[in-house]
């Protein structure tokens, strides 16, 4: 990760290192695989929606979804919305 001599989030007046920010990143989200997955739902039948109307600005809400054998199930949609992780960013970062 670079972040070519941009970087404007500090804690103490002193800029923090691209390692320092990566090391932040790391510690707040999981970046493997099956855990970006898992978080935002996307093994689930939820991209009608997206496909219909794009997905930039779509606020987090949830749909329900008729599956081939009748049941029917409600799913969170625009997952990759949400502001969850806000507040935590912010403390991570001092900001």
């Amino acid at each position: 990760m670079t972040t070519y001599g941009t970087t404007k989030a500090n804690g103490s007046n002193s800029l923090l290192t691209d390692g320092e920010i990566a090391d932040k990143v790391n510690k707040l989200f999981d970046m493997r695989p099956f855990a970006i997955v898992q978080r935002f739902g996307l093994q689930n039948p939820i991209f009608g929606e997206t496909a219909a109307y794009g997905h930039m600005g779509r606020e987090a809400g949830t749909t329900q979804v008729t599956l081939a054998n009748g049941e029917t199930r409600t799913y969170e949609t625009f997952t990759w919305e949400k502001l969850d992780y806000v507040d935590k960013i912010k403390a991570e970062f001092g900001l």
